[in-house]
């Protein structure tokens, strides 16, 4: 009986070893995925000049990544010098614009429960300024039959935008996504007109757009 009792035991504690080691293997062999997993969800956030992830509802002046290219933007009457205005970008280095202020767009794709503006998720964009002009100052799409572009003007209704990192790692690049998808999605650039206004335009073609955001102190 003492042999058996002896051979239960040194069994039951060459049990416990395995479940011990086959426990440890595991975590072991998760825990780089559980790194990994941490480093690409700080990698989705949208950091701004100083490395901070930008927060949704706050200001943020929207700059160019890099030197010699214009300064913040702006909003400026575009015809006939009349209502509304459009968002132009400033051709001076040393004017920083006016800030921006982004939001999450409700009801669609998107983390909305943070208020960290994430890339890949829809966002509403509005200037914060007022205007000579009796209207809000959201960012809209509007088409142009004059020059058959898509221009963004400030509006009462807003479209719907998308930050997502340059793919040299320079800046973000910024997206009008007229629906809840990525596959139609249009870059944002520049359209510069006869009198050296920069305009920002939806088309893919036109000179890209990479900024920085500057949080308003």
């Amino acid at each position: 009986m003492a042999s058996t009792s002896a051979w239960g035991t040194r069994r039951g504690m060459v049990l416990l070893i395995q479940m011990v080691a086959i426990t440890a293997f595991m975590l072991f062999t998760n825990l780089p995925l559980q790194v990994q997993g941490a480093v690409e969800a700080d990698q989705r956030d949208v950091a701004d000049a100083e490395g901070h992830p930008v927060v949704a509802g706050r200001e943020y002046y929207v700059l160019p990544a890099g030197s010699g290219i214009g300064g913040g933007l702006a909003l400026k009457m575009r015809v006939n010098n009349s209502c509304p205005m459009y968002v132009v970008q400033e051709n001076s280095e040393k004017s920083m614009g006016l800030p921006v202020v982004l939001r999450h767009a409700k009801g669609l794709r998107g983390n909305y429960s943070s208020v960290i503006v994430q890339q890949h998720v829809n966002l509403n964009v509005n200037m914060a300024a007022v205007t000579t002009c009796v209207q809000s100052t959201e960012w809209s799409v509007q088409n142009d039959a004059n020059t058959t572009k898509r221009f963004i003007k400030a509006s009462d209704t807003s479209s719907l935008f998308q930050i997502v990192k340059a793919l040299d790692g320079d800046g973000y690049v910024l997206y009008f996504c007229p629906c809840n998808c990525r596959l139609v999605c249009t870059k944002v650039g520049i359209y510069v007109d006869d009198a050296e206004n920069r305009w920002l335009v939806i088309d893919n073609s036109a000179e890209a757009l990479r900024v920085e955001f500057h949080k308003n102190a």
